[in-house]
């Protein structure tokens, strides 16, 4: 009975620490960490420079206009569209993510990043090139058109709660994102 009572309390503290490691204990650490090795053509083709040359880079950008600032106002924020929680959560990797953590490398200037898409990279950064399948494990998403997770990631915020929508077409603006060549 004690032995069954011990086992019982390994299990599930092994349980509550694997889950609290692998599930959402990641932090988002920046689209900059992923540049030395995305943006050489031999480790992993030109992604960092599609997204920086793209519209998610300059996502937070957009919020400092005086057009912003009308829009959350309209909208019925008090303050400024770049403060505004509504507004940084899709202007900003990882703000719509509850209890989402941040290393000090983190700056949501970036926008839209990488991890928008495929996780908070902490523990898989360094692990991806060399194991897809265990970085995975640690985190790592990789969205598809193929099976739908492309499009229910991007309608997160790109649809009619948005104060700026004017529709949204999957495949037209998949081709400025696209880094898969």
């Amino acid at each position: 009975m004690k032995n069954a009572a011990m086992f019982l309390a390994l299990a599930l503290a092994f349980t509550s620490l694997t889950a609290f490691t692998f599930s959402g204990s990641n932090e988002y650490v920046g689209s900059k960490s992923c540049k030395a090795c995305h943006s050489n053509a031999k480790m992993g083709g030109t992604a960092y420079k599609k997204w920086d040359g793209g519209p998610h880079s300059k996502a937070y950008e957009t919020l400092k206009s005086a057009e912003a600032d009308k829009i959350a106002k309209e909208a019925g924020h008090k303050t400024k569209a770049v403060e505004t929680d509504a507004c940084l959560s899709c202007h900003v990797t990882g703000m719509m993510e509850k209890g989402a953590k941040f290393s000090k490398r983190f700056k949501k200037t970036e926008g839209v990043g990488c991890e928008s898409c495929h996780g908070a990279a902490s523990a898989y950064k360094t692990k991806h090139a060399k194991d897809v399948a265990g970085a995975k494990k640690l985190g790592l998403e990789s969205p598809s058109i193929a099976d739908g997770s492309a499009e229910k990631l991007c309608v997160s915020c790109h649809n009619e709660k948005s104060p700026t929508y004017k529709g949204f077409d999957l495949k037209k603006y998949w081709a400025k994102i696209d880094h898969s060549k």
